[in-house]
């Protein structure tokens, strides 16, 4: 066995535990989802979890609050430390939605995340949101180039949040590695089982009227999943999918409601 030189020793307690492959530590994303979401409030009469930006932007301001470490923590964290699949997936979800929250506390208050205050086209997804490692993301670039185009996994949107009242849902607890596939699999049957956001079935029209989710990213759906209906169809209820499978359905898309996710909006 080779003896361990006083050099290797010092560069072995030097190097962080992130730079040999630790995943990322979520604790201060937990104690801010835990402190500023508020579960199932009722938005434009859909049900959401909403954020408390007006304290999650006071808690923007100190340097030692949750969402200020979080920060950078994230800055100097270098993704490519990440081993497996599932670490990487939900890394990349988490760090989507925490880009979608750092855009509205960035620009507060503010009503859209496509408020011209962000983007004057009302386009945010282009432009940078987020320092990971040292580099910069945007939303765009996290979601569609790292996401969807590396993975090819279309649960992907049920985890992603783009901080309005329409998206799946925030979930109130960062999306870890061990359990991450059931985690995105309670967010599709949440999400398919509102039928204001989701999915809503009109028997008289013989239409399926589904997220505009499943229109925005509609060419993996159809590449990937088979079409928005196919792939639907294992987070519903067993009545509702055997109704779609005996029917000739067409699928139109629900309105899609971009106002903020924001708890001073619930009624």
């Amino acid at each position: 066995m080779k003896r361990i030189t006083t050099f290797s020793l010092i560069l072995l307690l030097l190097v962080p535990a992130m730079a040999i492959g630790a995943d990322f530590d979520y604790a201060h994303y937990e104690a801010l989802l835990k402190h500023h979401v508020r579960p199932a409030v009722k938005v434009d009469g859909i049900s959401v979890n909403a954020v408390d930006y007006t304290s999650l932007a006071r808690d923007a301001k100190n340097p030692g609050s949750d969402y200020s470490l979080l920060l950078r923590n994230l800055a100097a964290f270098y993704p490519a430390s990440l081993k497996s699949r599932e670490e990487k997936i939900a890394f990349w979800v988490n760090v989507y939605n925490i880009a979608a929250l750092k855009t509205i506390v960035d620009h507060y208050p503010v009503d859209s995340i496509r408020s011209k205050k962000i983007n004057w086209l009302g386009l945010p997804w282009n432009r940078e949101a987020i320092t990971v490692g040292g580099k910069e993301y945007s939303l765009g670039e996290i979601e569609n180039d790292i996401l969807l185009d590396t993975f090819k996994d279309l649960r992907i949107h049920f985890g992603i949040n783009c901080a309005s009242v329409s998206c799946a849902d925030l979930r109130p607890e960062p999306y870890r590695a061990a359990i991450l596939f059931k985690q995105l699999e309670e967010q599709g049957i949440r999400l398919l089982a509102d039928p204001k956001k989701g999915m809503r079935i009109d028997r008289e029209r013989n239409t399926v009227y589904l997220s505009q989710i499943f229109k925005f990213d509609k060419k993996h759906f159809d590449a990937l999943g088979g079409g928005a209906l196919n792939f639907s169809l294992p987070y519903l209820q067993s009545a509702e999918r055997e109704m779609i499978q005996r029917g000739a359905f067409k699928v139109d898309y629900l309105d899609y409601d971009w106002k903020v996710n924001d708890s001073k909006n619930a009624r």
